[in-house]
Protein backbone atom coordinates (compact mmCIF):
# COMPACT_ATOMS: atom_id res chain seq x y z
CA UNK A 1 0.00 0.00 0.00
CA UNK A 2 1.52 3.41 -0.98
CA UNK A 3 1.74 6.12 2.25
CA UNK A 4 -0.41 9.59 0.82
CA UNK A 5 1.68 11.93 0.31
CA UNK A 6 0.91 15.58 1.18
CA UNK A 7 -1.75 16.99 3.10
CA UNK A 8 -5.26 17.53 2.76
CA UNK A 9 -7.14 20.86 2.91
CA UNK A 10 -8.47 20.54 6.18
CA UNK A 11 -5.20 19.48 7.60
CA UNK A 12 -3.99 22.51 5.69
CA UNK A 13 -6.71 24.94 7.93
CA UNK A 14 -6.12 22.76 11.49
CA UNK A 15 -2.48 23.45 11.25
CA UNK A 16 -2.63 27.58 9.85
CA UNK A 17 -5.49 27.73 12.41
CA UNK A 18 -3.10 26.21 15.29
CA UNK A 19 -0.33 28.04 14.29
CA UNK A 20 -2.22 31.40 14.06
CA UNK A 21 -3.48 30.86 17.98
CA UNK A 22 0.19 30.05 18.63
CA UNK A 23 1.92 33.24 16.95
CA UNK A 24 -1.12 35.03 18.27
CA UNK A 25 -0.19 34.00 22.60
CA UNK A 26 3.12 34.98 21.67
CA UNK A 27 2.47 38.34 19.99
CA UNK A 28 0.62 39.15 23.07
CA UNK A 29 3.07 37.66 25.78
CA UNK A 30 5.87 39.76 24.26
CA UNK A 31 3.48 42.56 24.30
CA UNK A 32 2.92 42.27 27.56
CA UNK A 33 6.36 41.87 28.56
CA UNK A 34 7.42 45.24 26.44
CA UNK A 35 4.17 47.06 28.63
CA UNK A 36 6.01 45.86 32.10
CA UNK A 37 9.76 46.60 30.81
CA UNK A 38 8.51 50.37 29.69
CA UNK A 39 6.71 50.42 33.34
CA UNK A 40 9.70 49.37 35.04
CA UNK A 41 11.97 51.58 33.01
CA UNK A 42 9.02 54.71 34.05
CA UNK A 43 9.58 53.63 37.56
CA UNK A 44 13.30 53.28 37.48
CA UNK A 45 13.58 56.75 35.62
CA UNK A 46 10.83 58.47 38.66
CA UNK A 47 13.62 56.86 41.40
CA UNK A 48 16.47 58.47 40.04
CA UNK A 49 14.88 61.42 39.22
CA UNK A 50 13.79 62.00 42.81
CA UNK A 51 17.28 60.01 44.75
CA UNK A 52 19.04 63.16 42.14
CA UNK A 53 16.47 65.71 44.05
CA UNK A 54 17.21 64.66 47.21
CA UNK A 55 20.83 64.65 46.54
CA UNK A 56 21.12 68.23 45.46
CA UNK A 57 19.08 69.49 48.03
CA UNK A 58 20.86 67.71 50.40
CA UNK A 59 24.40 68.86 49.22
CA UNK A 60 23.51 72.87 48.57
CA UNK A 61 22.18 73.00 52.36
CA UNK A 62 25.07 70.78 53.49
CA UNK A 63 27.60 73.51 52.08
CA UNK A 64 25.72 76.62 53.79
CA UNK A 65 27.61 78.85 54.89
CA UNK A 66 28.53 82.55 56.68
CA UNK A 67 31.18 84.74 54.96
CA UNK A 68 32.47 87.39 57.37
CA UNK A 69 33.25 89.51 54.25
CA UNK A 70 29.56 89.98 53.15
CA UNK A 71 27.01 91.34 55.59
CA UNK A 72 24.54 90.21 53.36
CA UNK A 73 25.39 86.85 53.31
CA UNK A 74 22.22 85.85 55.84
CA UNK A 75 20.49 82.17 56.47
CA UNK A 76 16.95 82.96 55.74
CA UNK A 77 14.24 80.40 56.88
CA UNK A 78 10.70 81.76 56.44
CA UNK A 79 7.46 80.40 58.17
CA UNK A 80 4.46 80.52 56.01
CA UNK A 81 1.34 79.16 55.02
CA UNK A 82 -0.53 79.23 51.74
CA UNK A 83 -4.41 79.50 52.18
CA UNK A 84 -6.47 77.29 49.81
CA UNK A 85 -10.35 76.21 49.87
CA UNK A 86 -9.01 72.77 49.33
CA UNK A 87 -7.14 72.98 52.15
CA UNK A 88 -4.35 75.03 53.81
CA UNK A 89 -0.01 73.87 52.46
CA UNK A 90 3.26 74.88 53.94
CA UNK A 91 4.60 77.81 51.94
CA UNK A 92 8.23 78.22 53.96
CA UNK A 93 11.08 79.97 51.59
CA UNK A 94 14.81 79.58 52.67
CA UNK A 95 17.49 81.48 51.16
CA UNK A 96 21.09 80.93 51.98
CA UNK A 97 24.70 80.97 50.83
CA UNK A 98 26.40 77.51 49.62
CA UNK A 99 29.75 76.75 49.00
CA UNK A 100 28.70 73.03 47.00
CA UNK A 101 28.70 72.97 43.57
CA UNK A 102 25.65 74.02 41.47
CA UNK A 103 24.44 74.63 38.15
CA UNK A 104 26.53 78.13 37.80
CA UNK A 105 29.86 76.77 39.42
CA UNK A 106 31.36 75.94 42.35
CA UNK A 107 32.73 79.91 43.14
CA UNK A 108 29.29 79.82 45.67
CA UNK A 109 25.97 80.67 45.00
CA UNK A 110 22.74 81.96 46.71
CA UNK A 111 19.97 80.49 46.64
CA UNK A 112 16.73 80.59 47.15
CA UNK A 113 13.63 77.46 47.50
CA UNK A 114 10.17 78.42 47.22
CA UNK A 115 7.05 76.87 46.09
CA UNK A 116 5.69 78.54 42.98
CA UNK A 117 2.04 78.37 42.41
CA UNK A 118 -0.82 80.02 40.05
CA UNK A 119 -1.47 79.66 36.70
CA UNK A 120 1.78 80.08 35.34
CA UNK A 121 3.78 77.03 32.83
CA UNK A 122 6.26 76.89 35.41
CA UNK A 123 5.43 76.18 39.29
CA UNK A 124 6.07 73.34 42.04
CA UNK A 125 9.17 73.76 44.04
CA UNK A 126 11.49 76.28 42.37
CA UNK A 127 15.39 77.28 42.84
CA UNK A 128 16.41 80.71 42.03
CA UNK A 129 20.38 80.70 42.18
CA UNK A 130 22.85 83.84 42.13
CA UNK A 131 26.18 83.50 41.74
CA UNK A 132 27.75 85.05 45.19
CA UNK A 133 30.51 86.83 42.79
CA UNK A 134 29.11 87.90 39.18
CA UNK A 135 26.08 88.30 37.61
CA UNK A 136 25.34 85.30 36.91
CA UNK A 137 21.36 83.57 37.25
CA UNK A 138 19.84 80.87 36.82
CA UNK A 139 15.47 79.75 37.50
CA UNK A 140 15.19 76.03 37.98
CA UNK A 141 12.10 73.92 38.68
CA UNK A 142 13.44 71.07 40.09
CA UNK A 143 9.74 69.48 40.83
CA UNK A 144 6.70 70.67 39.42
CA UNK A 145 3.99 68.17 41.60
CA UNK A 146 5.57 69.95 44.61
CA UNK A 147 2.92 71.83 46.78
CA UNK A 148 4.38 72.44 49.65
CA UNK A 149 7.30 73.06 51.86
CA UNK A 150 8.16 72.47 55.42
CA UNK A 151 11.53 73.80 56.26
CA UNK A 152 12.75 73.75 60.15
CA UNK A 153 16.01 74.48 61.96
CA UNK A 154 17.88 72.68 64.49
CA UNK A 155 18.81 75.04 67.45
CA UNK A 156 21.97 73.53 70.61
CA UNK A 157 22.66 77.10 71.45
CA UNK A 158 20.79 76.39 75.11
CA UNK A 159 22.29 72.67 75.50
CA UNK A 160 19.27 71.54 74.52
CA UNK A 161 18.37 70.21 70.85
CA UNK A 162 14.87 72.41 69.08
CA UNK A 163 13.46 72.63 66.50
CA UNK A 164 12.33 75.98 65.20
CA UNK A 165 10.07 76.62 62.33
CA UNK A 166 11.84 80.00 61.33
CA UNK A 167 15.91 81.35 61.36
CA UNK A 168 17.09 84.51 60.51
CA UNK A 169 20.73 84.99 61.34
CA UNK A 170 23.98 86.67 59.17
CA UNK A 171 25.95 85.42 61.98
CA UNK A 172 24.79 81.80 63.57
CA UNK A 173 23.59 78.96 61.14
CA UNK A 174 21.29 76.23 62.61
CA UNK A 175 22.89 72.97 63.84
CA UNK A 176 20.96 71.40 61.24
CA UNK A 177 17.80 71.70 58.62
CA UNK A 178 15.13 69.62 57.38
CA UNK A 179 12.72 70.43 55.34
CA UNK A 180 9.39 68.29 53.98
CA UNK A 181 7.94 68.45 50.74
CA UNK A 182 4.02 67.58 50.13
CA UNK A 183 2.15 67.55 46.82
CA UNK A 184 -0.30 69.72 45.01
CA UNK A 185 -4.15 68.69 45.34
CA UNK A 186 -4.70 66.40 43.27
CA UNK A 187 -1.27 65.28 42.20
CA UNK A 188 1.25 62.72 43.89
CA UNK A 189 4.74 63.06 45.13
CA UNK A 190 7.26 59.44 44.93
CA UNK A 191 7.98 58.69 48.24
CA UNK A 192 11.94 59.62 47.91
CA UNK A 193 10.42 63.08 47.58
CA UNK A 194 7.82 63.22 50.40
CA UNK A 195 10.58 61.53 53.08
CA UNK A 196 11.62 64.44 54.89
CA UNK A 197 15.06 65.80 53.84
CA UNK A 198 17.22 66.13 57.33
CA UNK A 199 20.91 67.90 57.10
CA UNK A 200 23.52 68.73 59.62
CA UNK A 201 25.14 71.86 59.13
CA UNK A 202 29.04 71.62 60.26
CA UNK A 203 29.74 74.74 61.07
CA UNK A 204 25.95 75.58 62.60
CA UNK A 205 25.31 75.42 66.44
Amino acid sequence: MRARAGMTLLELIVALAITGVAVSGGYSAFAQLADRRTQAATTADAVARSAAIRATLATWLAGARLTIEEDDIVFRGIDGVHRDPLGDAPDDELTFFTSARTPLGNGGTIIRLFVERGDTTEHGLVADLAAWHGTDRMHIVLDSAVGGMDAQFLSTALGADAWSSSWVSSTILPAGARVTLSARPGDTLAPLIRAPITVSLENGR
